[in-house]
C-alpha cells in the first residue's frame, strides 16, 4: 500500500504541474488577444484623428474658395468705384469694399490658424503613427514569440501526460477514482501527516487513525478535508527512533541481568 501512496503523490505532483502549464497555455492567447485589442484601440483612435485633419483640410479649402470670392469681390467693388458716375454709387462701391475687404481680413486669419491647426495636429499625428508601427512590430514579435512558447509547452504537457499516464496505470482503479473525485472537490487529493496533523487543513489526527497510517497497509483519509492522508517523510523518521531504542532496550536489560 506505501507504493500505492507514493504513486499517488506522484500523480498529485504531476497533476499540479501539467495544470499549471495548462494554465499558462491558456494565458498566451489572452495576452496576445488583449496587446491585439489595445493596438486596435490606438489605431482607432488614429483613424479617427485622421478623419478630424480630413475634415479640417476640407473646411480649409472651403474657407479658401470664400477667401478668392471676398477677393474677386473687393475687385469688382474697386472697378465699380472707378466707374462711379455720382457720389451715391462712390458711396455705395466704397461700402462694399470695406465691408468685403473686412470679411477677407477676418477669413485670412482663421485661415492661418487652421493652418497653424493642421500642422501642429499633423506633426502628432506622424509621432503616434511611429509609436503605432512600433507598437505594431512588438505585437507581431509577441505572437511569433508565443508560437514558440505554445510549442515548448505542448511537449512538455504530452511528456508530462505521458509519464501521469504510466503512474495511474499502476494504481487500482477505484483508488484512482476516489483520488479523482478528493482532487475535483478540493483541489488536490494528497495531504501529509505531519507532526500528528493534516498538512492541508491543520486539524490534529486522532492517535488512533495516526497508528493505523503508520502502519501503512491502508489508505486513510484525513476526518476534516477528506484528503488521503501520507506519512511525512519526518514523521516517519521520529516514529522509527524510538521503536529502534525500544527494540535496543531488552538486550540492555538482559545483559545488566547476566552480570
Amino acid at each position: 500500500m506505501r507504493d500505492q501512496l507514493k504513486r499517488l503523490e506522484e500523480l498529485q505532483t504531476h497533476d499540479a504541474k501539467i495544470q499549471e502549464l495548462v494554465e499558462a497555455l491558456e494565458a498566451i492567447p489572452r495576452k496576445i488577444q488583449t496587446t491585439e485589442n489595445d493596438l486596435a484601440r490606438v489605431e482607432g483612435l488614429l483613424a479617427g484623428e485622421r478623419a478630424q485633419i480630413d475634415e479640417t483640410r476640407r473646411y480649409l479649402n472651403d474657407q479658401r474658395g470664400l477667401l478668392d470670392m471676398e477677393n474677386s469681390q473687393v475687385q469688382n467693388a474697386k472697378q465699380k468705384l472707378s466707374g462711379a458716375k455720382n457720389p451715391r454709387e462712390m458711396n455705395a462701391a466704397q461700402r462694399e469694399i470695406d465691408q468685403t475687404r473686412e470679411l477677407a481680413t477676418s477669413r485670412e486669419a482663421e485661415i492661418k490658424k487652421l493652418l497653424e491647426a493642421l500642422e501642429a495636429k499633423e506633426k502628432v499625428l506622424q509621432e503616434r503613427a511611429g509609436e503605432i508601427a512600433t507598437l505594431r512590430e512588438a505585437v507581431q514579435k509577441e505572437s511569433d514569440s508565443s508560437r514558440g512558447k505554445s510549442d515548448a509547452i505542448n511537449a512538455d504537457l504530452e511528456r508530462l501526460q505521458g509519464e501521469r499516464t504510466a503512474i495511474a496505470n499502476g494504481v487500482p482503479k477505484e483508488i484512482l477514482s476516489r483520488y479523482a473525485v478528493i482532487r475535483k472537490r478540493k483541489g488536490t487529493a494528497i495531504a501529509h501527516v505531519t507532526k500528528g496533523a493534516c498538512s492541508a487543513c491543520n486539524m490534529n489526527l486522532p492517535p488512533q487513525l495516526l497508528i493505523v497510517i503508520r502502519r501503512g497497509a491502508t489508505i486513510e483519509s484525513c476526518p476534516a478535508c477528506y484528503r488521503i492522508l501520507v506519512l511525512d517523510v519526518v514523521a516517519t523518521e521520529a516514529v522509527s527512533a524510538p521503536q529502534a531504542k525500544s527494540s535496543d532496550a531488552p538486550e540492555n536489560n538482559a545483559g545488566s541481568g547476566q552480570d
